[in-house]
């Protein structure tokens, strides 16, 4: 996340704080004489953001899952089916639940596919801002550039300035972000001139004059950004003497000095600019004198100063969740460190360089697999709505065949025979091409899907093969290079075997960490599992997941076998079983887990099914006997099926 966003969601909970507090009883009684789904709908949803607000996100999700399973659940136009959504995505976007947001707001990109009217409109154009978000903090500020930059006709359309600004800030950002300077002063320009169109107040035009300060400083354009840096004082000074944007001046006065090699003046700007942080002790202030100084230090020469700085900035960038800043700063204290012979804390640096690169590189991954599923959903609702169509032209070439019989029947019973042995053969002809076109469809289809899903695999396949290659072989090679070189000392090869040893398997464990779900590393098994529930609802299929005793202590990997299992038998309920209703529950009594699943659907001959070797069945079989667990299943046809684990844990 960058600290421009940070500030953003800081001051809009600070100022709307006190409203939300007033509000949440009045908005509870709008719920209470509610009547229609719609109405009940946009209430949960307008708690879930006064809660938040408020500072209760407890709340604030549990009236965002009740909107959005009462879009889900009842027949209400796609507008409301996509605030159903638009709800989760918000929550998920501002607590930095990244993969569960991207999901969320591409639900409502797919409820509103050709949004017409206005609500419709800015509804779309907020879900990709929040996309956006997402993705930067994702590490795909391309990807989310491309969005910012598709946004910019619809909030032209809308009239929305304020929103417009934003998000030329943001595409700003982005591209600064990126490193690409002269996209981001094209951008940084045209926010300049809608603030200046529409008589923004001072205060939001001082950010984007130092935000061109900035981009010329990166370009060395100095001059021009002398010329940023003066029409930004000229708005200060309109605004008196003390505000919150003159540390920030200061501090890139003092790197214009600098650049200019005007030491003294540096100086004096640096002090100024220190003495204002006092005033206003904001995070970018802090990331702009930090900067400043490091500047100064550089110049200087002072490379044990400029190192300690850079390590205060790499710790607030951590701490802010800034991952492009902070790999630039842990390369310079790498740098730094080797510079002034402290290389145990240059090693240090530079191996972490290493894993926040990797782990840019990971999230950029599970966004692709991401968007790779939702192509994959998209795909099955394609398919379900061709065997529909299809349905309906079998039925009405049925209907019209009987018609033809009822009036073949009134001619006459001279021509009966001869008119059933024509009828007859008629619709066998018809049935038969009515079917050969169902069956061609549904293998296109199939095939379709199929391709999606092996291409995806493959992918998958190479990504951890070039992984393997290029982290885990790489440094495997350089290992047996060492041990075979007979010229030099032993003991130091041993020690750099070790060193690259811990590497190979640092990098390892982030391979393997890579395929284990996000929700369930960041939240643990419960919250996990009521994602999965909530993913795999839809309008014809009610799931509902209960859990007493909590999973507090359970053990990662049996975590990850018990979220596979509920995985595997939720598809296996909604695909094979065909159910409406199913019912997940947890239930921990010391040792000993419990879990159930119950659904209303066709069920089947349990019988038969024990000797089956379908892969499904097989996969949730091993699961459980190497948990050392038992399995019982409870069905017959028509009857539905209950499905009870009991595991000791």
């Amino acid at each position: 996340m960058t600290i421009f966003q940070l500030l953003l969601i800081s001051v809009t909970v600070s100022t709307m704080y006190g409203q939300a507090r007033n509000t949440i009883d009045s908005l509870k009684h709008e719920l209470e004489i509610s009547t229609t789904d719609t109405a009940k709908i946009s209430q949960f949803n307008k708690l879930a953001k006064a809660y938040f607000i408020r500072g209760d996100s407890i709340s604030a999700f549990q009236n965002g899952y009740r909107s959005l399973q009462l879009a889900e659940n009842t027949s209400v136009p796609p507008y409301y089916k996509a605030l159903g959504h638009q709800i989760m995505g918000y929550l998920h976007t501002i607590t930095l639940h990244t993969d569960s947001a991207i999901y969320y707001n591409s639900q409502v990109l797919a409820a509103l596919k050709k949004p017409r009217s206005i609500e419709e409109i800015r509804l779309v154009a907020y879900a990709k801002n929040n996309l956006a978000s997402n993705y930067h903090v994702s590490g795909r500020p391309r990807k989310a550039a491309e969005l910012l930059i598709d946004n910019l006709p619809k909030f032209e359309e809308l009239k929305d300035f304020k929103a417009l600004a934003g998000t030329l800030q943001n595409i700003t950002a982005t591209f600064s972000d990126l490193g690409d300077y002269e996209k981001a002063e094209y951008y940084v320009i045209k926010t300049i001139s809608v603030l200046e169109a529409h008589n923004f107040p001072l205060e939001s035009k001082v950010t984007p004059y130092i935000t061109g300060a900035f981009l010329m400083y990166k370009m060395d354009q100095l001059p021009r950004m002398k010329d940023f840096l003066d029409k930004a004082k000229a708005n200060l000074d309109q605004l008196g003497s003390s505000n919150v944007f003159r540390c920030r001046y200061y501090a890139y006065m003092a790197r214009y000095y600098v650049k200019t090699k005007q030491l003294e003046e540096a100086k004096k700007m640096l002090e100024l600019a220190e003495r204002e942080l006092e005033k206003f002790p904001i995070r970018t202030n802090y990331y702009d004198v930090y900067n400043a100084r490091f500047d100064l230090a550089i110049y200087r020469k002072d490379l044990v100063t400029a190192r300690d700085v850079a390590l205060k900035l790499y710790t607030m960038s951590i701490q802010d969740d800034y991952s492009t800043s902070a790999l630039e700063q842990a390369i310079d204290v790498a740098s730094l460190s080797a510079e002034i012979g402290d290389h145990r804390l240059a090693y240090e640096f530079q191996k972490r360089s290493f894993d926040l690169s990797d782990s840019l590189k990971s999230k950029e991954m599970q966004v692709e697999i991401q968007e790779l599923e939702t192509r994959y959903q998209a795909s099955e609702k394609e398919k379900r709505i061709v065997t529909l169509e299809n349905e309906k032209r079998e039925a009405a070439l049925t209907s019209r065949n009987q018609f033809l019989l009822n009036l073949v029947l009134g001619v006459g019973a001279a021509l009966f025979l001869m008119g059933m042995v024509f009828l007859s053969y008629l619709l066998k002809a018809n049935k038969k091409k009515s079917k050969n076109r169902l069956a061609e469809a549904q293998r296109d289809q199939a095939l379709k899907v199929s391709q999606a899903l092996l291409e995806g695999e493959d992918r998958e396949r190479v990504r951890i093969a070039r992984d393997l290659h290029d982290g885990i072989g790489g440094t495997l090679s350089g290992i047996k290079m060492k041990l075979s070189d007979p010229s030099r000392d032993k003991r130091l090869i041993v020690q750099e075997a070790e060193l690259q040893l811990g590497v190979a398997i640092d990098e390892l464990r982030r391979t393997a960490r890579g395929m284990v779900p996000e929700s369930l590393l960041k939240n643990g098994l419960e919250i996990a599992v009521q994602d999965l529930c909530a993913h795999l609802a839809n309008t014809g299929v009610k799931i509902e997941f209960q859990s007493s005793g909590g999973s507090r202590g359970l053990l990662m990997h049996k975590a990850i076998h018990i979220y596979r299992i509920v995985q595997e038998l939720l598809t296996n309920a909604i695909k094979h079983g065909s159910s409406k209703n199913i019912l997940v529950q947890f239930i921990r009594e010391n040792e000993t887990f419990l879990i159930t699943v119950d659904d209303d659907g066709r069920g089947f001959d349990v019988g038969k099914q024990i000797t089956a070797t379908g892969i499904g069945l097989q996969n949730i079989r091993n699961r459980v006997s190497f948990l050392k667990g038992k399995l019982s299943i409870e069905s017959a046809p028509g009857m539905g099926t209950s499905i009870n684990i009991e595991l000791n844990i």
